[in-house]
């Protein structure tokens, strides 16, 4: 009986969405933006779901439309549009992104990039709407009460994929490639170190908020966030992410709980005997017996060289946005060189950025970071409310996790992955315009 009620639902669920999605669309426009806002960002990192809807009429654009409707409500509703000291910059931000699409689009003789003809303005598109996501935030979340409903969805949103992580995945006796947990991203063509940024990231977040965040509800709905996301971030198999994890621990206890520089401790001395068997084997495989690095190791070093490479040719602007996969395969060729596995992929944000948009763009990306950081901490120390400072803290845990996952891969550009660190600093901000004596509106 159970199984049949459950086989109903899941035979339910599609149909049941399409059609809310239409009726929430238009409650979006015309009487509440925040409708649609809280649709989607409680489906964003779920592609697993939302991609069933392709086979439906305008289905494919499903994500677009709630974006769009949700910024049309903004204006019918009169909401206006508040700006903060960070507004311009991330403009700049998605303008010299649009530029270096121009950039690549005129070196490799693409159409011109306002056509569905070009092959990578839905990349751009895509990339573009997940930043945008902060004016969205910033502009439709206006109060606290509605922060902490966000916040929740987020929270429930993450639990459920680490659940999931924790119902249908069970590590082996030794680390298998084959044999690594992906989650929802895996829909998106995304792999399992990219889960493991998702969890470091979004889990730093509301771990930072346990520690401050006074109600007691909220407060155990973080902690079993945190606790179950343990289990994905474990059996996702991303060094970067362990790394990222462990750095953001780090943080918390010198600025906050001073007692997590024990479990650091404990971490860094026994982790071969506390962690998981697979978890210790993919950790140790990092380098070989002789000393050299592995396989995966040694080919992301020759990727970041083939980046260097290209940006030695354009060091100022870069070879144009989403170039590098056109790109380096020539360079290989050129250098008689075999890529590794994966390898039109720079397994380097930064380097990628490098290579792609020059000093400009990578003097960007590195602003856009530490005006993220600065925001969480401007609130963090000015906040006047527990859960005003969770906030603050929180965020600049999930800027530390962004800034190292993305040296192990592109953890940053990809729609389902990074469109939450956004929606966090909008809020982020948001709080911040809230505060009476804080205020950073222009």
């Amino acid at each position: 009986m159970l199984t049949a009620f459950k086989y109903f639902l899941r035979l339910a669920l599609i149909p049941v969405l399409y059609i809310g999605t239409i009726f929430t669309v238009l409650v979006t426009i015309f009487k509440d933006a925040k409708w649609g806002l809280f649709l989607m960002i409680a489906l964003i990192p779920q592609p697993n779901i939302w991609y069933k809807l392709h086979s439906n009429p305008y289905g494919k654009d499903f994500m677009d439309i709630l974006f769009f409707a949700v910024l049309i409500g903004i204006l019918v509703q009169k909401k206006g549009f508040d700006k903060t000291d960070n507004s311009k910059l991330i403009i700049i931000f998605i303008l010299i992104s649009y530029l270096a699409l121009w950039n690549s689009s005129i070196r490799f003789s693409l159409p011109l990039p306002f056509t569905t003809s070009n092959e990578l303005l839905t990349d751009w598109k895509n990339y573009a709407e997940m930043i945008l996501l902060y004016f969205l935030v910033l502009n439709v979340v206006k109060e606290e009460k509605q922060q902490k409903v966000l916040v929740v969805i987020m929270a429930l949103v993450v639990l459920f994929i680490s659940i999931r992580s924790y119902r249908n995945f069970t590590g082996g006796d030794a680390f298998d490639y084959d044999k690594r947990y992906g989650g929802p991203f895996e829909t998106v063509g995304l792999g399992s170190n990219h889960l493991g940024a998702f969890i470091a990231y979004t889990s730093a977040f509301f771990l930072g908020l346990f520690f401050y965040d006074k109600d007691k509800k909220r407060k155990l709905l973080y902690l079993a966030t945190v606790l179950f996301s343990l289990h994905p971030l474990f059996f996702a198999y991303s060094r970067g992410a362990y790394l990222a994890a462990l750095c953001v621990l780090a943080f918390y206890a010198v600025i906050k709980k001073r007692s997590l520089l024990i479990l650091v401790a404990v971490i860094l001395l026994t982790w071969q005997t506390i962690m998981p068997v697979s978890v210790v084997d993919r950790i140790m495989m990092t380098r070989t017996e002789a000393g050299e690095f592995e396989d995966s190791a040694g080919g992301r070093i020759l990727l970041w060289e083939v980046a260097l490479d290209l940006f030695k040719e354009h060091p100022i602007v870069g070879s144009g946005f989403g170039s590098y996969s056109m790109s380096v395969g020539g360079i290989a060729l050129a250098n008689n060189t075999t890529l590794p596995e994966g390898g039109f992929d720079s397994h380097n944000y930064y380097m990628k950025t490098l290579s792609e948009q020059g000093i400009i763009g990578i003097a960007l990306l590195v602003l856009i970071l530490l005006m993220g950081f600065y925001s969480g901490w401007r609130l963090f120390r000015n906040g006047k409310t527990p859960f005003t400072k969770g906030l603050g803290l929180g965020f600049m845990g999930c800027v530390i996790a962004m800034m190292v996952t993305n040296v192990f891969g592109d953890r940053w550009s990809y729609f389902a992955l990074g469109s939450y660190f956004w929606i966090f600093w909008g809020i982020v901000d948001r709080s911040i315009l809230l505060q009476p004596k804080l205020s950073i509106q222009k």
